[in-house]
């Protein structure tokens, strides 16, 4: 579930961003792994203590409602069954955001849900013009520039951006 040193929020937001992701979800031996490292951070909640008992090889769909409880006691907004674009689009703008997610898995997934340029908010449109910058770059050090104004613009846009 993404380097297991990134922050604890980072791998929190990356874990939502997994349930409305294209692919099988999060991989529940990583929520496990997760839990018992937000317990030895002394960031225990409820849930987390019930994800990190789980047994290895638990399936999602048994684990799934847990998972989703210990993001929400842990801070992190996480999308139910059923939720629409705007909020899943956010959960995964939150991971990409904090570094989780990198700009060719953010760009699959923007790029599969963005509506049209006349209907996107302020938001989607600066996505879209920062990957654009992004992809014509030609230089590792400008890509990292573009790719940093990306992530503060995606946490800014969620009113998130801690200064």
């Amino acid at each position: 579930m993404g380097d297991a040193s990134a922050s604890p929020r980072t791998r929190l937001c990356l874990l939502a961003a997994r349930f409305v992701l294209p692919g099988p979800g999060p991989r529940v031996d990583d929520a496990i792994r997760l839990a018992c490292s937000l317990l030895v951070g002394e960031l225990d909640t409820p849930a987390t203590v019930g994800v990190a008992t789980l047994s290895d090889g638990t399936a999602l769909r048994d684990a799934q409602p847990l998972i989703r409880d210990m993001l929400r006691e842990q801070g992190i907004p996480v999308t139910d069954p059923g939720a629409g674009d705007a909020e899943k689009f956010a959960v995964v703008l939150r991971a990409f955001g904090t570094g989780g997610l990198g700009v060719g898995e953010f760009s699959a997934a923007l790029y599969a849900s963005i509506p049209a340029w006349d209907e996107q908010d302020d938001i989607q449109r600066s996505m879209v013009v920062l990957l654009s910058e992004w992809d014509a770059e030609t230089t590792p050090e400008r890509k990292g520039e573009v790719a940093s104004a990306m992530r503060t613009a995606a946490l800014t846009g969620l009113g998130e951006l801690c200064i």
